[in-house]
């Protein structure tokens, strides 16, 4: 069997011997990271679902997002904050005392993501709440069933005193002819 020898790059990379080595500097090395994981964010699929609530304190919202239909976190928390709607994820009290994060993204990259697709939800979850409440100002305006009816009789009435009465030319003429 043919054994690959290989070798340790300054920055960590590994390549085989008799390569040419490619030597890039450590910021050329993040830079490559930090594309390659914007690459892997957009190829997965998210999905939020945010539920807006009568804002208490800074938290307007939960949420949760499903990752690739293969993996849901839940209780996600929507905080306004002086720079905007702020994603939390869902964290537990330790014994310290500290709040620790127990579901987050690893990468800035899916991170972005992650509060991009839960922001754009709640923006959409928020205007349909305001389209709710349009809509029910609206039809709060509109005159209730009574009011309806009591102006369709009232009509009715009005339409009826204008016309003759059956009967009524007859006797009429028979009064003025006898």
């Amino acid at each position: 069997m043919n054994e690959m020898n290989t070798s340790n790059v300054a920055n960590g990379a590994t390549v085989n011997e008799g390569s040419p080595v490619v030597e890039m500097t450590a910021k050329e090395v993040l830079e490559a990271k930090a594309e390659r994981d914007a690459k892997t964010a957009a190829a997965i699929k998210i999905e939020a679902n945010v539920r807006p609530i009568e804002p208490r304190n800074n938290l307007v919202a939960y949420a949760s997002i499903r990752i690739a239909d293969s993996f849901v976190v839940d209780n996600i928390k929507l905080v306004a904050g002086e720079k905007g709607i702020m994603v939390d994820m869902p964290s537990i009290k330790g014994a310290d005392g500290k709040y620790h994060d127990i579901a987050f993204p690893i990468t800035a990259a899916f991170r972005t993501k992650v509060n991009d697709t839960v922001i754009g939800a709640y923006t959409t979850a928020i205007e349909k709440v305001k389209n709710i409440g349009e809509a029910q100002k609206e039809y709060a305006q509109r005159p209730g069933i009574m009011a309806q009816i009591q102006k369709g009789a009232a009509m009715a009435a009005a339409r009826e005193a204008t016309r003759p009465q059956p009967g009524m030319a007859a006797k009429q003429a028979n009064m003025e002819v006898g």
